[in-house]
């Protein structure tokens, strides 16, 4: 009989022992998602800012017919950290026409 309440006391404080992780691991894995998604947009987010100044920018140095040396590297630097976040070749082809242009030293 003693045998049998030990083992039935066993079993119990094993399920609920069991219950509780799966518990907590539940709740870090929905926690890992939830992380996941919002860096996710954080990173979609900052591509999309940085494709609408690119084509701002090439709007307004097209438009001039000149790009000065100091506007350029900064455009380069944008366009280095849009395509490491995964940046398509639309831009890419707005930044080879901005390389075409004339360039000019800024004093």
């Amino acid at each position: 009989m003693l045998e049998q309440i030990i083992i039935y006391l066993i079993t119990t404080a094993l399920g609920i022992a069991l219950g509780f992780v799966t518990s907590k691991l539940k709740k870090n894995k929905e926690k890992d998602e939830k992380k996941k998604k919002k860096e996710e947009a954080i990173e979609l987010g900052v591509q999309a800012l940085l494709r609408n100044e690119i084509i701002r920018r090439y709007r307004e140095f097209e438009s001039k017919g000149e790009i000065s040396i100091l506007d350029q590297e900064n455009l380069d630097e944008m366009f280095i950290q849009y395509q490491n976040l995964g940046g398509n070749g639309t831009v890419k082809k707005m930044m080879n026409d901005l390389y075409e242009l004339k360039t000019k030293i800024v004093r």
